[in-house]
């Protein structure tokens, strides 16, 4: 019977076990399932872990700036209230630099030293100046900027004196060559002569203009010639064997010298009373 037939074929499949192969993709849906879940469960907690250490890297770099910045600053603000307090230190040395530049004794050594520092009183005033635009700390009005500009003609001007001490103490230096004696060489005398007149000549064309010392440098300039018409007059003394008029010569030579100095010192005096009125009368700088 056909029916019984199909019952028993039935019955044959139900009993026999089922191929592990057919519940394969079971298996890999279930896998995927569970991947999946675990990427959700990661994302949970990955996320907020990555923003939290992103903020706390972004905070770190802000703070890190921000405390550079602020280190920056204050390095820079000790910076300009150091180089305030040394440039009214050195402001204050020039009362002692007019000192030496006007003293009646000339000292090479000195007068260097004193070139020298004014040239650093110089340089570190014009720091300051280039930075105050830069400074938060000050307000610069028309005061500080007429103060800085007396400083600096003040500056000017002592540099000015010692060029021209240095150049003066060139003009007309005879040393010891007018000491007469039995065995003088004229025409040795004669040559030095010449060559005093040229370097005197020369330094007093290269001598800067000092208000303080404008009658004074007017006064040398008559002395330089009469002191040429001197020498002339020496040498032709000495060549014709007449001593008394060769003595005479040498006692206006001299004459003529302590003329001009008695000027010069006039005005060194002049320049010290009014270069040390306006260093008493420069404020602070802030």
């Amino acid at each position: 019977d056909k029916t019984d037939f199909y019952k028993f074929i039935t019955k044959e499949i139900e009993n026999k076990e089922t191929s592990t192969e057919i519940f394969e993709p079971l298996k890999i849906t279930s896998h995927i399932k569970k991947i999946w879940i675990d990427i959700e469960t990661r994302r949970k907690w990955l996320i907020p872990s990555i923003l939290s250490m992103s903020i706390i890297v972004i905070i770190s770099l802000a703070t890190n700036i921000y405390i550079n910045n602020r280190n920056n600053e204050i390095e820079i603000t000790n910076l300009y209230s150091s180089l305030s307090d040394e440039s009214n230190i050195l402001v204050n040395n020039l009362n002692e630099i007019i000192l030496t530049a006007t003293d009646e004794f000339y000292s090479k050594y000195d007068v260097s030293n004193a070139s020298a520092e004014l040239q650093l009183i110089e340089s570190t005033l014009m720091e300051y100046q280039r930075n105050l635009e830069n400074r938060n700390d000050i307000v610069v009005t028309l005061d500080l900027n007429n103060n800085l500009n007396t400083i600096f003609n003040l500056i000017n001007d002592l540099d000015d004196l010692i060029a021209y001490r240095i150049l003066f103490s060139e003009i007309l230096l005879y040393d010891d060559i007018l000491l007469l004696n039995t065995e003088i060489d004229i025409d040795n005398l004669s040559s030095k002569l010449s060559e005093i007149s040229a370097t005197s000549k020369l330094n007093f064309e290269s001598l800067p203009y000092i208000e303080e010392f404008e009658s004074h440098n007017k006064l040398l300039e008559i002395t330089i010639i009469s002191a040429e018409d001197l020498h002339g007059r020496l040498i032709a003394a000495l060549r014709n064997n007449e001593l008394e008029v060769a003595e005479s010569m040498i006692i206006a030579i001299n004459l003529n010298i302590e003329t001009e100095e008695v000027s010069f010192y006039n005005s060194l005096q002049n320049f010290k009373n009014e270069k040390i009125n306006i260093l008493e009368n420069i404020q602070l700088l802030p």
